[in-house]
């Protein structure tokens, strides 16, 4: 899915400027560097990890380049070298109408930040977006296409809205399952999906920094959103999509969602290439749709995902 400005929406774009900056790992706390820098039009986003000998560095952010999805997102080439946590980077770049970039880093992992894309979100807005002159493509769902695994599933229909509902997904310490429901339009996802944090990455990078590095003080933890776990699900869902090599226009549904059921709604998508084509952003503005989602449990009954 995209979720741009209206004023990037028909053409590619990549960063104005490169963007450098600093963080740690989630897992040991160690120092990782990160540059994300412009890309030629048509080049998509690829990694580059500065710390393996440079022919065998280079690793395109696709979907068909999954390594794992538990717990986390990680990507590698044929050489066996890969990248992990790479939902926030990618929802970032994705989220501010990032076609073409190449991310590279001092590691096997990215850099945890806040826990959520709110940093990545505010280095490329002072970077800023440029406009390149290629159209911008599109998977432009026609059909229904779903998959269930037990009593998680997903589904994705057409729309002219794109617009995601994440269901019952347990909400922090209330231990209350929550839905939210965004049209992913004008910058909706930078003021309300990107800032939401895992409380858990919250907790680890305070501990970590409280320890080990007494100037940086402690982190405040207090949520940003009542909802903000269930919000935190959707960032990385949405950055798990940026895998994919157009982003999707439709309206998707997920409950309970994991990575395992969004690589299957992604498998079942590449499987039923009729319920779909590749259109430019300028075909779409041509294009009418239903805008209406909701839960649809009886269209989900032949719908598996093993």
């Amino acid at each position: 899915m995209l979720y741009s400005r209206p004023d990037i929406r028909t053409n590619q774009c990549t960063l104005n400027q490169p963007i450098h900056c600093v963080g740690f790992g989630l897992h040991g706390g160690n120092r990782i560097s990160l540059s994300l820098l412009p890309a030629p039009a048509n080049s998509g986003i690829f990694f580059l990890r500065r710390d393996v000998e440079i022919t065998r560095a280079l690793i395109p952010a696709s979907w068909h380049n999954l390594f794992d999805t538990h717990p986390y997102t990680v990507i590698g080439n044929e050489y066996g070298v890969s990248i992990s946590k790479v939902e926030h980077v990618l929802a970032a770049l994705r989220g501010c109408g990032v076609d073409n970039a190449l991310i590279e880093v001092s590691s096997g992992e990215l850099p945890i930040f806040d826990g959520s894309s709110a940093p990545l979100v505010d280095m490329i807005n002072q970077a800023g977006v440029m406009a390149q002159n290629t159209p911008r493509q599109a998977i432009w769902v026609e059909r229904f296409v779903g998959v269930r695994s037990g009593e998680h599933y997903a589904y994705i229909k057409p729309g002219l809205v794109p617009h995601i509902i994440v269901d019952g997904v347990v909400n922090g310490k209330s231990r209350d399952p929550r839905q939210v429901s965004f049209n992913l339009l004008d910058r909706v996802f930078e003021h309300e999906i990107a800032p939401a944090r895992n409380p858990q990455y919250c907790v680890e990078e305070a501990l970590y920094y409280t320890t080990r590095n007494a100037k940086a003080g402690t982190i405040a933890t207090e949520p940003r959103f009542e909802d903000e776990t269930v919000r935190n699900r959707v960032l990385e869902c949405l950055g798990f999509l940026a895998l994919t090599d157009a982003p999707l226009y439709g309206q998707l549904y997920l409950y309970k969602p994991c990575s395992f059921l969004i690589d299957a709604l992604l498998q079942e998508l590449h499987m039923a290439r009729d319920t779909w084509r590749q259109i430019s952003y300028a075909e779409i503005d041509q294009l009418t749709g239903d805008t209406e989602i909701g839960p649809n449990p009886e269209a989900m009954d032949d719908c598996y995902a093993g």
